[in-house]
């Protein structure tokens, strides 16, 4: 049997790769909840507490899964297990997020402490990568593009549930009621269900999940799709093309800088922007973001289940970058929109406005509320989805049918590095200059990344398992010729 007939033979187990989308939905549930309201929560908690440390509290979160990151997808390749390092990172989540829902009792200190709870459920978070890991290997070649695109859709619909939930909780109010000395108000409620969450998805992963790695050519001889099982031990796996899977790497980056900057400083630029409160921007933003993403789950099924996904993943990846500029031209601060900014009168949490120390609301624009609206949810909706699932699908593809976790855990490391450092970033130059010179910088990084699927277009393609005959192939060991 032939190399290519033994991967198109292969079947998906969908029973595994389907809890896999159930824990990853449940961990973005758990990274977007808190989006919209950590913000308000530390104001309240610790009132002399400022935008530059909350931008380092959102870092803690990335720099924790930055470090888990290639730390679990070392784990997953040298043991190729999915179950332990999944639930080992569930379980820092659940710490993580009881630390958050007890910030209130805590005496003093209380924003290094949510620091420390950030930190912990961004350590655990790490996790992600092998379940995407599990996705991309696991999965046949035809299966491949549907398997990618639904895991990151799951996770994707797991963020638009986050902001939902935090909106449900906002009845309860900030005081809320104590049971004993912890405090139920609609910051600690939602943190403390997510530590049941975790528990209940490890208890799935241990009940129901069963690993089958469909989509490795394996050279041990134990395994069932061990290569010298099926054919000649001269057949080998040739190395990947670097450029392009770098390439990959930088769209990843982008995409991730651009995701985590605009979810970061919505609720501030808002309040500064358009007057909200403090629970008004919690609630619209969590809305915009929940239709947002559930059109982002839309386009995952698009590309799924419809002729869409069988498009080129390179035409889809540029149009995506388009959509990005789009987005960011409508919200720049043109000097033709109204404005200058109003400051704030009382306290954002009676009256939003911007506050008096920024000097930029002076001389600041104002997005219109329906382009920031529209921007926002279609556009921003469009955008994401026709980038992450196919970078990831031919990402996976470049690598080809060999062990993938240690390079996606290095692909995730890259969005980790840009949620860490975005965030430090942007809110610095949000206090000294706005949102004008990180749109600037946005559009920078876009532009770059469209230059570079242009110019690597005709590299940016899957390996090819067995290479033209005569072509002198370069694999782990020197190089082959196939005659």
């Amino acid at each position: 049997m032939k190399v290519n007939e033994l991967l198109n033979h292969r079947k998906t187990q969908w029973k595994s790769i389907w809890i896999s989308y159930m824990v990853q939905s449940l961990t973005g549930i758990q990274v977007s909840i808190f989006y919209t309201s950590m913000w308000p929560y530390l104001n309240s908690i610790d009132p002399h507490a400022d935008l530059s440390f909350f931008g380092w509290i959102i870092a803690s979160f990335n720099i924790g899964q930055m470090m888990s990151s290639w730390t679990f997808g070392y784990w997953n390749q040298k043991t190729m297990s999915t179950r332990y390092p999944v639930s080992c990172g569930l379980v820092f989540m659940a710490v993580g997020n009881f630390i958050y829902g007890l910030l209130p009792i805590f005496s003093d200190n209380r924003q290094w402490f949510m620091l420390l709870a950030r930190f912990t459920v961004g350590f655990g978070s790490g996790n992600l990568i092998v379940l995407r890991t599990y996705c991309a290997t696991a999965t046949s070649e035809k299966d491949r593009t549907k398997a990618v695109s639904l895991a990151i859709g799951a996770f994707v619909g797991g963020l638009s549930m986050g902001p939902v939930l935090q909106a449900l909780f906002t009845p309860i109010g900030k005081k809320g009621f104590s049971l004993g000395v912890i405090v139920l108000n609609m910051y600690t409620t939602p943190a403390l269900l997510m530590v049941l969450i975790s528990n209940a998805a490890i208890f799935m992963l241990f009940a129901f999940f069963e690993e089958n790695y469909a989509g490795i050519l394996s050279v041990d001889k134990r395994s069932w799709y061990s290569i010298k099982t099926h054919f000649n031990a001269f057949i080998v796996i040739p190395k990947f093309d670097k450029v392009p899977a770098l390439i990959c790497m930088y769209l990843w980056f982008t995409v991730q800088c651009i995701s985590t900057n605009v979810e970061v400083i919505a609720t501030p630029l808002t309040i500064s922007l358009y007057k909200w409160t403090d629970t008004q921007a919690v609630f619209y933003n969590g809305l915009l973001l929940f239709i947002s993403c559930i059109l982002s789950v839309l386009n995952y099924l698009v590309l799924a289940y419809t002729f869409i996904g069988q498009i080129d993943k390179r035409k889809l990846m540029i149009f995506s970058f388009l959509c990005f500029l789009l987005y960011h031209l409508f919200v720049f601060p043109w000097p033709f929109y109204d404005g200058p900014l109003d400051y704030v009168e009382i306290d954002t949490s009676l009256h939003g406005g911007c506050f008096r120390k920024y000097k930029w609301c002076s001389h600041t624009t104002k997005v219109p509320l329906t382009a920031y609206i529209l921007c926002f949810t279609i556009i921003f909706g469009f955008a994401f989805p026709y980038l992450a699932g196919p970078v990831g699908t031919i990402f996976s593809q470049i690598l080809g049918p060999r062990k993938q976790g240690i390079m996606q855990g290095l692909f995730e490391l890259g969005g980790c590095i840009a949620r860490c450092v975005a965030p430090i970033i942007l809110t610095i130059l949000f206090e000294s200059s706005g949102y004008l010179w990180s749109t600037i910088s946005h559009i920078i990084m876009l532009l770059i990344g469209l230059f570079l699927l242009i110019i690597f277009y005709k590299r940016i393609v899957p390996l090819k398992v067995v290479p033209e005959i005569g072509v002198p192939t370069v694999y782990k060991s020197g190089v082959f010729y196939r005659l």
